[in-house]
């Protein structure tokens, strides 16, 4: 299991994901909109805890045809509690939204101003 990634509050978060399916890269150049979001759990009913933000192709780091996205969320949006949390991100190709498995994701408190 891959160690969870771990950002700070208040600081501007920059997270690259490659999705997959069956273990290969998948090409999502043709979506329509990629969104992500924070979530507080990997449950039924997680609660929101930074809005989904839409993701772009052109962001650094992005190479949407062998899957990789680039979650950017300011930091204006990232000065929440310290806990355990999950990134949801949901692709729409061809009017079909599809959301992958989330990754856990650890928020802990920034100490520097």
């Amino acid at each position: 299991m891959p160690k969870p990634l771990e950002v700070f509050t208040a600081d501007d978060w920059e997270v690259s994901v490659t999705l997959s399916k069956d273990g290969v890269a998948y090409d999502v150049s043709t979506a329509t909109n990629i969104s992500a979001a924070i979530v507080d759990n990997d449950g039924i009913n997680p609660a929101t805890i930074i809005s989904a933000v839409t993701l772009s192709s052109g962001a650094t780091g992005a190479d949407w045809a062998n899957g990789v996205v680039v979650v950017e969320i300011p930091n204006a949006s990232t000065d929440v509690n310290p806990q355990n949390a999950y990134l949801e991100i949901q692709v729409t190709i061809a009017s079909k939204k599809t959301t992958w498995p989330r990754n856990n994701i650890v928020i802990k408190k920034g100490t520097i101003a």
